[in-house]
């Protein structure tokens, strides 16, 4: 028990410990240094004292925040999987912190948060992508000079294998992404009917932009839906041309940037200055407050969007820190993954319209449709590193059904000096013991 007890007071760092009236209450008339594992007080129980060493790492001039110091913390979670909800609010509950819960969109239920949203979405990037694809190189369907031609030092890629721009909602909010609001574009409408059924507003709109914009008639052909023909593929940057490495849009990957895209409305909706956004398959930090509310500062106002949590992260540590008086904060390079990352009211109108625009929308995973526009210099993006929220990987993949996909994980070193999930067992053994 001692050794337990001094790796938290290792982990806070703090050299004052409240003592414990034998009600549980606080008494702040006396106190003492902690220099050793044995002054900790040993007559309550285990659970109380983690409590209160929580409490004693707080500086008394700074309030509890419920919310990290951010408008919201908002939680993409499916409702159906109710063991991923039981477990982030025992993080909630351990670290104290206000979620609020997002259902996500789902491939894998009927309806038009479901399977139905999810395959109009699908069949609305191949309407707009009905052009020129990779596939198209290898045979005789591209006229000469009407399609960039593979690397020299690669032949098997090629650079903007798809005629792309920016919708002109993006171009005339660059400047000021504040100045208007984001009203109706690109993307929007290819659910906007299945979002106005929903409501109480009248859905003649979407009704006239469907008309307006029809999708051939075979497509609804489920013999066909299921032919390689109707499979779509990832648009990046650069397109590997061997068809046996082509990877395609999958009916996870669009629900998964569905749910996201829907995360961001909200902020905008509410209009918080910024929020945090989890995924519900993390363990957290345990002085994730304390470490934020010294590393925020330093942020600058112009920040869009802040890594909490990352892999395959190239911000490594030799990175130089956003201030020297920072310990956690670096300038974003290269980071995937979205199980933690907080966005500023202004990033989120940014990210809003980028993911709209019709030739980017679900052009690829979300997390690298936004790793793409911080490193094109769209989005001004910082990282915590080492990371402040990692993904568990403890149950099966709701993006790759019937996969773990923790292999990054052991490569990566994305672990917690001190973790939340394990403090929770820990208290857990020593109370049923």
């Amino acid at each position: 028990m001692s050794i337990v007890l001094y790796y938290i007071y290792r982990t806070f760092n703090h050299t004052r410990f409240v003592e414990l009236e034998s009600d549980g209450a606080l008494d702040s008339s006396e106190s003492w240094d902690l220099e050793s594992p044995a002054q900790i007080p040993n007559d309550s129980s285990f659970s109380s004292q983690v409590r209160f060493a929580r409490e004693a790492s707080r500086s008394d001039r700074e309030q509890h925040s419920r919310t990290l110091g951010t408008g919201g913390l908002f939680v993409i979670s499916l409702k159906r999987v109710e063991s991923r909800r039981k477990q982030m609010d025992l993080l909630a509950n351990a670290l104290d912190l206000d979620f609020t819960y997002i259902n996500a969109t789902d491939a894998q239920s009927p309806g038009a948060y479901g399977l139905q949203r999810v395959e109009r979405i699908i069949d609305r990037v191949r309407w707009q992508r009905n052009r020129l694809d990779e596939e198209d190189l290898e045979g005789d369907l591209v006229d000469a000079g009407n399609h960039p031609e593979p690397s020299e030092n690669n032949p098997n890629y090629i650079l903007d294998a798809f005629p792309f721009k920016w919708s002109q909602d993006v171009l005339d909010n660059l400047a000021d992404p504040l100045a208007n609001e984001l009203g109706i574009s690109g993307s929007d409408y290819w659910t906007l009917d299945l979002d106005r059924s929903l409501s109480s507003e009248g859905s003649v709109e979407a009704r006239v932009w469907e008309a307006r914009h029809p999708m051939p008639t075979h497509w609804q052909n489920q013999t066909w839906r299921q032919s390689q023909e109707a499979l779509v593929n990832l648009a990046f940057v650069k397109n590997n041309l061997n068809s046996e490495k082509s990877q395609h849009l999958t009916p996870g990957g669009v629900a998964c940037a569905d749910s996201h895209i829907r995360a961001i409305r909200e902020i905008i909706r509410r209009k918080l200055e910024s929020a945090i956004i989890f995924e519900d398959d993390i363990d957290i930090e345990y002085s994730i407050e304390r470490i934020i509310r010294h590393e925020w500062p330093f942020l600058p106002p112009t920040w869009d969007i802040v890594y909490l949590g990352h892999c395959w992260s190239s911000t490594e540590p030799f990175q130089p820190f956003l201030d020297p008086k920072a310990t956690y904060l670096r300038k974003t390079q290269h980071a995937l993954c979205l199980h933690a990352h907080a966005i500023s009211l202004r990033g989120a109108y940014k990210l809003a319209r980028f993911l709209r625009s019709p030739d980017y929308a679900y052009s690829r995973p979300i997390d690298h449709m936004i790793k793409d526009l911080v490193q094109m210099h769209y989005l001004e993006s910082y990282t915590f590193v080492p990371a402040l929220v990692v993904q568990t990987k403890e149950e099966e993949s709701q993006i790759k059904v019937g996969e773990m996909n923790s292999a990054w994980k052991d490569l990566s070193g994305e672990w917690l000096v001190d973790s939340t999930k394990e403090r929770i067992s820990m208290i857990r053994l020593d109370e049923d013991a």
